[in-house]
Formats: C-alpha cells, structure tokens, sequence
C-alpha cells in the first residue's frame, strides 16, 4: 500500500511538472479545431471545383475558419511560432487532425481523384501499393522538422522490369513567399548501377514521382525523402505543409515475367547427343571417311590443328612426302 501511494504521488508530479502552452497562445485543443476545419473546408472546395483550389481561395477559407474561432491572423501566427519550437506538440495536434479527417473520409466514402485510383490494391499483384510506414507527415521550415526520410525494404516479390510511382496528396499554410518541396528517390540495382527521381512540389494537391523500370536488374535498395524548403524567407512566417495518403505503388511488367518463366524451361531440357566426336574422347580420334585423291600420290592422313572454341578433333586427307 505504501509503494502504490509513493508510484501514485511520483506520477501526480510528472503530470504536474509538464510544461502547458502558455495561455497567451491558442490551446492545443483550440489549434486542433482550427485546422481540422481548415483542411476539411478545403477537401469540399476541391471536390466541388475538380482540385483546383487557388491560393485566394484558401486565403479566404482560412480567414472564414479563424473568425469562426474568434481568433485574429496575428494570433494564429503567433502561436504557430510557438509551436515550432515546440515541434513535438505540433505533431501530436496534426495526428489528431489527420485521424479526425480520415474518419470523416471513412464515413462519407470519400474516393475521388487519382490518390484514391490505387487504393483498393493490397501489398501483392502485379499492381501493388507497397506502403507500410507512416501516411501523414508534418513538414514545416524548422530544422528536424523540414525533412522526411524513408527506407523501402525489398524482398523477394520484387522483379525485374518493376517500375514504381511515390505519390500523396499535400496541402499549404502559407503566409508568403515560394513553396518548394523536393521529392526525391534513388533506387540501387544488381551491379551497383542507381537509377536517381526527383521531382518539385509547388501546388496544393496530388504529387507524383515516377521511378522508370529497369529491365536487365532486379532492385537491392530504396530510398528516399521529401524535404521543405523555407523559400528564402525567415522561418518565423506562417508556413506549413501537411502531407496524407502517402502511397508507393509497383507494377510488374509481365513480359519480363513470361521471358523468365520460358528461359527457365529452356534450361531445364535435356541436351541432344552430340554427334561429332569431342576431343575429350579417351578412345582417341577417329579417321574421317571422307578422301581426296590429289595428282597420283600416295595417300595418308595428316592432323587438322585443333579447334579449342569447341574441343573438336577431326582428321582430313592430305598428301604425304615420298
């Protein structure tokens, strides 16, 4: 009874030890609202507009949710360089958002645009989505927090012939100046051979990277990563990326498949006997039947020099010296 009392009094002061968000800011609850409504205004006005949301629109959708909240733009940004510094609580607000968008998704069935054309495919088949690791991820311009890296395992299921498609889906808080976001993917084969895809995200909405096939060696390594760059502006402005439904699709290319399957078979088979006598043969060479008669000499046998690219060993008629 008195160890669970002490385990109980330790953990009362590490909860009460924990640093909160001082109040000046918005509250990690509040911040959770906001962006929640934020981004799901934003997923309506791209279904209704086709997925082309200008950035006027989103201005105006962000500034409609922040006056839902009684919240001011200089608030909201405020707080937001709070929370960059405080990475950790940023990240835990997103993966709220992030599992409140996705059971808003779920129950509306929402499958519209080419993220959602894959989606439907398992792990294996000829066309797979091969994803295992984390879906969402939260870049903003701060150090630690501007990169994401990723290792792909490979295994047996891989082929020649595969190519592959890195794509998400991303959104912008943004307050100004460029957005760029580098995607980049490097795939080493048998032979140490590297085949490098990157490609530049500026805009709201679907990103895709395209890795061609290689046809002749079969993939050791994948790697990769999405890195945001603060565009040349101080990092303390409004800048946010939000990153979802990551997806890293594979296609088998079935011809190379077939061609395998064929040369296997083909070296299965029992070779035909050779009918031409082997130079390896302990009975040693035999005379050919086949003579020549050459101007009334006698006739003999002389050695032909023997051919090493294939070991035969033949004898040709030939005159001899008297």
């Amino acid at each position: 009874m008195r160890h669970s009392l002490t385990y109980l009094l330790v953990l009362m002061l590490v909860v009460a030890c924990k640093p909160s968000v001082p109040s000046e800011y918005i509250q990690p609850g509040d911040m959770e609202d906001i962006l929640y409504d934020y981004h799901l205004a934003l997923a309506m006005s791209r279904q209704k507009s086709g997925g082309n949301t200008t950035d006027f629109n989103r201005s105006l959708y962000f500034q409609s949710v922040l006056k839902k909240y009684g919240v001011t733009e200089a608030e909201f940004d405020s707080s937001l360089v709070y929370y960059y510094s405080h990475a950790y609580r940023l990240k835990d607000i997103y993966a709220e958002v992030n599992q409140r968008l996705g059971d808003e998704a779920t129950s509306l069935g929402v499958a519209v645009g080419d993220i959602n054309r894959y989606s439907q495919y398992s792990t294996t088949g000829d066309t797979a989505n091969i994803w295992n690791q984390q879906t969402d991820v939260l870049l903003i311009p701060y150090p630690t927090m501007n990169r994401y890296d990723f290792t792909v395992k490979v295994d047996s299921t891989f082929n020649k012939g595969d190519s592959f498609m890195f794509q998400f889906m991303s959104e912008y808080i943004w307050q100004n100046g460029s957005k760029d976001v580098t995607v980049c993917i490097v795939c080493k084969y048998e032979g140490d051979s590297i085949i490098q895809t990157a490609n530049h995200v500026s805009v709201a909405g679907t990103a895709q990277v395209r890795v061609p096939a290689n046809r002749k060696n079969k993939l050791k390594e994948m790697r990769g990563f999405i890195y945001l760059s603060a565009g040349g502006d101080d990092t303390n402005t409004r800048k946010m990326l939000f990153i979802s439904q990551i997806q890293l699709i594979r296609f088998h290319d079935k011809t190379i498949a077939n061609e395998e399957i064929t040369n296997d078979e083909s070296s299965t088979e029992t070779p035909a006997k050779d009918s031409i006598q082997r130079g390896d043969d302990t009975r040693g060479p035999k005379p050919d039947t086949l003579r020549r008669r050459v101007g009334g000499g006698q006739h003999g046998l002389r050695p032909i020099p023997i051919d090493t690219r294939n070991g035969v060993h033949r004898m040709d008629a030939g005159p001899t010296r008297d």
